[in-house]
């Protein structure tokens, strides 16, 4: 579980590995500190701004809404403009939306800068798989998308800490307007120590590290997009099972992000400052979980050689592990007890994630940025839906509809069983053998002189 060279590559070589390694996870950390600050202030911001259960849910959702939308057109660009110009622009515009949040005085400028927010980051994740499969072996493919998942839930953990915290300081506005500060010093960093491109497209442009690791490039320029190749990925059917189980599996891991604090504070009794700490544990075990999911799948693809193993059946068990930890939570008395559950359940189900992640690079080929892009689309969506769909129910029953304890009981009832459905999305999927554009080359070469065994290959199959 190392970026240690190995005996083909050098300690310098694996030293930039690192660096560029902590560049991705730092992008990763800084969108989820900022989009995940307003769900543990979601109820001091409703009743601010006097907005209903409904609108709020809206508020939460509208991130998705673009995030979702612009996932391909994203990865179109991130291919046309470059991983270092795509990300430093991104960076720069969804940390200007949060520090705007802290001027709006009603729905339409809270929804407008979400909006904008969910737009600027919709392309991360697609630039950070790309540079993975540019930079590192395949062999550290699993433990480097680990990394960066596991980023994203550090950021979700500081922004749920943090929030709270800064929001009892200096409200809801001042903490916006905080948090928004990170991102404009990670663009600093992300400028300066990334490598520049050295491409035909953009040739004139200086590489300012010596000797950087070349990327690992599929052969062959990328053709354009044709009404075949949309036909293609409608036809792929691993593709649906990898798009529906990130469907379920955002969907619910959107809970902590979303109507968790809330959930603390009126159903458990906790106090704000309280509610926040504790909103943050979920999300500060899961962060642990990709880095040993991503380790998990490298080690069982090299001691079985079985793809299916490695991705498909790892990422099953977590998800069904997960449900059964988050019911035994929501059934315990004790509020530390239930969130501890809680962290365990977040845990086991971003332990399955980097699964996911590095599927797309067995099946998507020189369409990568595509394959990705569909996924983590669907994956959206359900991120964008399950706030909505809480915000109705608990909207309902403020109306007098439903008692709120029976509410949450038909949350948590929906909650877990989006982690079980999940897992049975990956009982058909097979990445044994790529999606067929007619563009993927027969082999690649591999980054550092490291290459797959033939032996490999014919297990994988």
């Amino acid at each position: 579980m190392s970026l240690l060279p190995t005996p083909t590559e050098s300690p310098a070589g694996s030293r930039r590995a690192v660096v560029l390694l902590a560049l991705l996870a730092g992008a990763a950390t800084v969108a989820y500190v900022q989009r995940q600050c307003l769900g543990t202030v979601e109820k001091q911001i409703r009743e601010s701004l006097g907005l209903s259960f409904s609108e709020m849910g809206s508020v939460q959702a509208s991130f998705f809404l673009t995030y979702a939308l612009l996932q391909i057109p994203a990865g179109w660009g991130a291919e046309r403009w470059g991983l270092r110009r795509s990300l430093l622009g991104m960076g720069l515009a969804w940390s200007a939306a949060c520090a705007l949040i802290s001027q709006v005085q009603g729905t339409s400028g809270l929804v407008a800068l979400r909006l904008l927010m969910g737009g600027a980051q919709a392309g991360i994740f697609t630039c950070t798989t790309l540079a993975v499969r540019e930079y590192f072996a395949p062999h550290r493919f699993g433990l480097a998308n680990g990394v960066i998942a596991g980023s994203m839930q550090v950021g979700g953990f500081l922004g749920a800490m943090f929030a709270g915290w800064v929001t009892a300081q200096m409200g809801w506005r001042g903490m916006f307007l905080v948090l928004s500060l990170p991102g404009f010093v990670w663009a600093i960093l992300f400028w300066t120590w990334f490598p520049r491109p050295a491409n035909p497209r953009d040739p004139s442009a200086p590489n300012p590290v010596e000797s950087v690791p070349q990327p690992h490039r599929v052969a062959g320029a990328t053709p354009p997009i044709t009404a075949d190749t949309w036909w293609i990925l409608v036809c792929s059917w691993p593709l649906w099972c990898l798009s529906l189980q990130q469907f379920l599996r955002a969907g619910a891991q959107m809970f902590f992000g979303s109507w968790f604090s809330t959930y603390l504070q009126e159903a458990r009794g906790i106090e704000l400052s309280q509610a926040g700490f504790l909103n943050g544990l979920p999300i500060a075990t899961a962060a642990l979980g990709p880095l040993a999911g991503g380790w998990a799948s490298d080690r069982l693809q090299v001691w079985t050689g079985n793809r299916r193993i490695s991705r498909q059946w790892l990422a099953c068990g977590c998800l069904l592990l997960c449900a059964a930890l988050m019911f035994a939570g929501y059934r315990v008395v004790s509020p530390q007890w239930a969130v501890g559950l809680f962290g365990l359940g977040a845990f086991f189900a971003a332990a399955a994630g980097p699964a996911a992640y590095t599927s797309t690079m067995d099946l998507g080929g020189a369409r990568l940025a595509l394959v990705f892009a569909v996924m983590n689309m669907w994956g959206n969506v359900g991120a964008a839906a399950f706030p909505k769909v809480i915000g109705q129910m608990l909207g309902a029953a403020s109306r007098g509809a439903a008692g709120a304890a029976s509410t949450w009981d038909d949350v948590f009832a929906l909650f877990i069983l989006l982690y079980v459905l999940a897992a049975l999305a990956w009982l058909p999927f097979n990445a044994t053998q790529p999606i067929d554009f007619g563009t993927h080359p027969k082999s690649s070469p591999t980054p550092l002189g490291e290459s797959r065994s033939s032996t490999e290959s014919e297990r994988d199959s």
